[in-house]
């Protein structure tokens, strides 16, 4: 099992955004998290960071590889919310 950074992003305040994440092998299950940080906003003196992930669909390209959609809705209403997004990869063998 290994874990892998895939990307640091930042979420509106009260928003969604979405990764579409590739290039797994058609022998790997894969399981997102996220880290949450608190981001910046107007009039806020303490920033939450607050998110909520949604793994989404999995796909399997013609190729044989495999990828996801994840969700990452920021829950904070009045705050950017800074997330990291790991997966933790298993093989089979």
């Amino acid at each position: 099992m290994t874990v892998r950074k895939i990307v640091d992003d930042t979420v509106a305040a009260n928003s969604e955004t979405s990764w579409f994440i590739h290039g797994f092998t058609n022998k790997e299950a894969v399981a997102f998290s996220i880290i949450v940080f608190p981001g910046t906003g107007a009039g806020v003196p303490n920033p939450v960071g607050h998110a909520t992930l949604r793994q989404g669909e999995s796909f399997q390209h013609v190729d044989g590889t495999k990828a996801y959609k994840v969700y990452i809705r920021n829950n904070a209403p009045f705050n950017t919310c800074n997330f990291s997004i790991l997966a933790q990869v298993e093989s089979l063998p």
